[in-house]
């Protein structure tokens, strides 16, 4: 799908590297010169220059990226969609209150764990509804994410419920410099999510050659789906083709223009599934989801088919909360 040429080995430099005794991987073909077998070497990844993956080859990183715009979208008083208890989750009894401090906690986390190895603007735009405010809440939201590295900023709908707040989020993305993250409010994030996001948004779309989606969940729902996909490196992690998600997603401000009317459909329409607009969209477009999820759907039922994310609860629980 992705014709590679490979250059031809320098032996005058393969000669050079050997008689200093010093070790180097070919660009092109990364083979080995001079091979120090105690060090074989390991992939490499520098936002916005270049991407080797030693089993894959060299990648010149040409999709810059230099802003992250993220709209958390929280609801502390609505019950979980189309649900007949109110709190019904696979925590136990959780108050939502409680759910939303903790997941919005590990974005945090992971957004820091990134920043303060590579320099990149992010914004937190909190996004709920104009009615029925617990302003003590929304305050203490706002000092949780207070620190030099994240703006951070609340807006309040001008409609009310949850496609309101989508609706909010869509108006908001119009500010958006480059990458748009739409993030729910029950979705709890690992350490290295931002991270792996960032580097493969951006890998992916120098190897395609335009822009795509990324979904950071490998929701259980795609282990019965039998349409054609194929699967690609990103930074730690494989990642592969899908074609529906749910609405924690990421895209770019280019992706928001192109299909801003499907995008919007979402919630201007009575859709069933409510995401289908989305779902039209990558039919045409790429959509990629990792193999192991880097952020897990705290919902109903089980969010991912395998339970770390029950201890990534756990601690983040406790960081803000104490306990055992």
């Amino acid at each position: 799908m992705f014709p590679r040429k490979y250059n031809k080995q320098s032996k005058l430099k393969r000669f050079i590297l050997k008689i200093f005794n010093l070790y180097a991987i070919e660009k092109e073909t990364l083979n080995l010169v001079n091979p120090n077998y105690q060090n074989q070497g390991s992939n490499h990844f520098e936002l916005n220059e270049k991407s080797i993956i030693l089993s894959n080859g060299f990648l010149d990183l040409k999709r810059k990226i230099d802003n992250l715009d993220i709209y958390f979208r929280f609801a502390p008083n609505n019950a979980l969609w189309n649900s007949t208890e109110r709190w019904k989750r696979i925590v136990p009894n959780i108050d939502k209150k409680i759910l939303i401090k903790v997941c919005l906690c590990s974005l945090k986390e992971s957004i820091l764990n990134f920043v303060s190895k590579k320099n990149l603007n992010v914004t937190i735009n909190l996004i709920t509804e104009f009615e029925n405010q617990d302003e003590k809440f929304n305050n203490e939201l706002l000092q949780l994410l207070k620190c030099d590295q994240i703006n951070s900023k609340l807006i309040y709908s001008k409609i009310s419920g949850n496609r309101g707040t989508y609706l909010e989020c869509c108006d908001q993305a119009e500010n958006a410099q480059d990458i748009i993250f739409f993030v729910e409010d029950d979705y709890l994030f690992e350490l290295n999510s931002i991270e792996e996001m960032i580097i493969s948004f951006s890998r992916f779309s120098s190897l395609i050659k335009k822009d795509i989606f990324l979904c950071p969940s490998d929701y259980p729902f795609y282990y019965d789906s039998t349409y054609n996909t194929f699967l690609l490196f990103g930074k730690d992690y494989r990642w592969r083709k899908v074609e529906e998600t749910l609405l924690t997603i990421m895209f770019s401000k280019e992706l928001f223009q192109i299909f801003k009317k499907q995008i919007r459909q979402v919630g201007e329409k009575n859709n069933d599934p409510f995401e289908k607009p989305l779902h039209e969209i990558f039919k045409t477009n790429y959509c990629f989801a990792p193999i192991s999820s880097l952020s897990y759907h705290i919902s109903r039922g089980v969010p991912a088919i395998n339970e770390k994310w029950l201890d990534l609860w756990k601690k983040y629980y406790k960081d803000l909360y104490g306990g055992p």
